[in-house]
């Protein structure tokens, strides 16, 4: 898998975050939401939940490796209180018109009346359960985009993933075997009504071939920190939880509201 790699030319700011993301205008063109490598596993957790999202078609942003200067680092207070390194952090591409999902949330119980993609909802929640995302039931962790005739979801924020940001080789291997769903959004649960809802996706999680697994683990930059022994976890980890997702989300249905077998 090759990683787009682009260079930021202007800081616009700190985004609103646990992880304290930037965003940042780049030599493409476009502007990104970059999460820092080092000083924890934000930005592994995110490249890797962002792409496998894209690679069983769910929507989430677009990925990118963005080069950030020392002269961008010498210009922020904060990246430079922080001790920011110059070189490759995580970027996805900022969704224009966009705002998190709380607003909705307040608005409706039903998704559906506002969503134009709501029947992709079923399929965050097989993903989730993948690469057991821990805080997804918090409405600031979804995405939504005004688009003619209403909102279109985004799959966002992954930091809470593979066991959290600070997760090691022994919390991955423990992690592989969790047999009870991950916490999720009310609203989202709802829309999971058997089976056939999040059959699409799950299925595509099953066909993905195991060397398209170890490849989006091996596009994990070097300078990241990440050891051989670490990507051999993360690799055992997706294997494992993919052979078990289908009994997870089918043994816990009590937890989808919706539910019919």
């Amino acid at each position: 898998m090759d990683l787009k790699v682009v260079r930021a030319v202007r800081d616009v700011g700190v985004v609103r975050g646990a992880t304290g993301p930037h965003t940042m205008e780049c030599d493409d063109g476009r502007t990104y939401i970059v999460k820092f490598a080092g000083g924890s596993r934000a930005a592994v957790d995110e490249l890797l939940g962002q792409t496998l999202a894209r690679a069983v078609g769910l929507p989430a942003p677009r990925g990118s490796l963005v080069q950030v200067s020392e002269g961008l680092i010498a210009h922020s207070a904060d990246m430079r209180n922080r001790g920011i390194a110059p070189g490759l952090h995580q970027g996805s591409e900022l969704i224009p018109n966009s705002s998190d999902l709380s607003e909705l949330v307040a608005r409706h119980a039903r998704l559906e009346e506002e969503l134009v993609n709501w029947e992709v909802l079923p399929g965050t929640v097989c993903l989730d359960n993948w690469v057991l995302t821990e805080d997804r039931d918090r409405p600031e962790n979804h995405l939504v985009q005004a688009v003619p005739g209403g909102f279109r979801y985004h799959m966002i924020d992954f930091t809470h993933s593979f066991t959290g940001p600070a997760w090691t080789a022994d919390t991955i291997e423990q992690g592989s075997f969790l047999r009870v769903l991950v916490p999720a959004l009310p609203e989202i649960a709802a829309a999971v009504r058997g089976r056939s809802s999040y059959e699409p996706t799950l299925a595509r999680i099953e066909r993905l071939p195991d060397a398209s697994i170890e490849e989006v683990v091996a596009a994990i930059p070097p300078e990241w920190g990440v050891s051989e022994d670490e990507r051999l976890a993360l690799v055992g980890f997706l294997l494992t939880r993919r052979g078990l997702l289908r009994e997870v989300l089918a043994s816990n249905s009590r937890e989808f509201p919706n539910w019919s077998a």
